[in-house]
């Protein structure tokens, strides 16, 4: 539910409309939801992947880990830092959630699997100067932290 939870409650229109008919007809899969980082441990706060502004939208360097189902996904959820930790006022300022197209993200964007005792399909994502446009943007730059929380909360209406 939550990954798909932050696309239906604060995703635009245009995303609803472009994305939903054709996950719902299993024509595309979102089963990723990249927010974990390794260094950060439990403080999603801390997050260090980072989202710069371009003139065309944004690029993002960073790594994910613990990442399931990234291998077999078409699109993905993403947490990154707009706004470093240093220049906002509440540490969960800042933080703002895309919708990544993994299939347009060629060699700026590497899946590597994560072995473990589960057949979970576990990964590690790196992004390496990854460029996707102003409309991959979910809601409002800074408010990422918040919506991610809501879009766990399976009870919310």
């Amino acid at each position: 539910m939550y990954v798909m939870g932050t696309l239906l409650r604060h995703g635009s229109e245009a995303q609803k409309q472009a994305y939903l008919p054709r996950i719902a007809a299993g024509e595309l899969r979102l089963q990723a939801f990249a927010v974990s980082e390794a260094e950060a441990g439990s403080d999603t706060t801390r997050i260090r992947t980072r989202a710069e502004r371009t003139e065309t939208g944004y690029r993002i360097h960073g790594r994910k880990t613990w990442i399931s189902r990234a291998a077999h996904s078409d699109l993905m959820i993403l947490l990154a830092r707009t706004t470093p930790r240093s220049e906002v006022e509440r540490r969960s300022d800042g933080l703002s959630v895309f919708l990544i197209d993994l299939r347009d993200a060629g060699d700026a964007v590497t899946i590597t699997p994560i072995p473990t005792m589960m057949n979970h399909s576990t990964t590690e994502v790196s992004f390496d100067g990854l460029d996707v446009p102003a409309e991959a943007l979910i809601g409002d730059e800074g408010a990422g932290f918040r919506y991610i929380l809501d879009g766990m909360n399976a009870s919310a209406s």
